[in-house]
């Protein structure tokens, strides 16, 4: 019997099955600055080992996070030579429009998971954030308003585990006091979040996206979700096809 649902945060909850990566790739080309994939991806990774490292993002809330994030694919471009910007006053210009056109979409996903979550801890489940974090996963969850339904919050740099790590979901499951099988696990990351759970018994959802995504194992998932609002209708059907 489902008893708890955990959700992936970073391209999951913060948004509906697409990659933070992916969304710098548009939101660059929609401020006026366009570049190859890889170029984008060699500033993210960039910024990602220093949010990894930075002990002031771990008390970041949304907007201080982006900025900060977005601040180090910044420097790194221009150490770089892949973008240099005409002054100081353009690359301020270009930081704040980039912050604002990425937690725009993040604030309007959260509008919609809201509701979303209060259905479902009103059938009774336990709901938990299992993230990849930087240590203010919390803090993010009480900004975007998911905090009051959640019994569970799993920040990988609080608790010294990580994913793809299959013990990052034993411990969530520990900590509610539930047996594995007992939960499901939501995630857009069929390595990072659908194989591990799986691995230890728990049920797994996939959110592929709205374009969807070919599944590299459809055994190992149990639900397929375009967009998080499925989940509700295909758990209902699960639980009929149980009966």
């Amino acid at each position: 019997m489902l008893r708890a649902v955990f959700f992936d945060m970073g391209g999951t909850l913060d948004g509906d099955g697409l990659h933070w990566l992916d969304r710098f790739v548009d939101v660059y080309s929609a401020a006026g600055v366009v570049m190859p994939r890889e170029a984008v991806r060699s500033a993210f990774d960039a910024a990602e080992l220093r949010a990894a490292t930075d002990v002031a993002i771990m008390t970041a809330h949304l907007d201080e996070m982006i900025e900060r994030h977005v601040g180090w694919q910044l420097e790194h471009l221009r150490a770089t030579g892949t973008h240099q910007f005409t002054d100081e006053a353009d690359a301020r210009r270009f930081h704040q429009d980039v912050v604002s056109r990425f937690a725009g979409p993040i604030r309007t996903a959260a509008a919609a998971n809201v509701p979303l979550l209060a259905s479902l801890h009103a059938r009774g489940l336990q709901l938990g954030v299992v993230s990849n974090g930087c240590g203010n996963v919390d803090l993010l969850c009480g900004d975007l308003g998911y905090a009051p339904y959640l019994s569970l919050i799993v920040d990988s740099r609080r608790v010294g585990l990580s994913k793809p790590d299959p013990a990052i979901f034993a411990h969530a499951a520990a900590r509610i006091g539930l047996p594995p099988s007992a939960v499901m696990m939501v995630g857009d990351s069929f390595e990072r979040d659908v194989q591990p759970a799986r691995s230890i018994g728990m049920k797994t959802a996939w959110l592929e996206g709205a374009a969807g995504r070919p599944c590299p194992d459809r055994a190992a998932v149990d639900l397929l979700l375009r967009t998080l609002a499925d989940l509700p209708v295909q758990l209902d059907a699960r639980s009929r096809d149980v009966a």
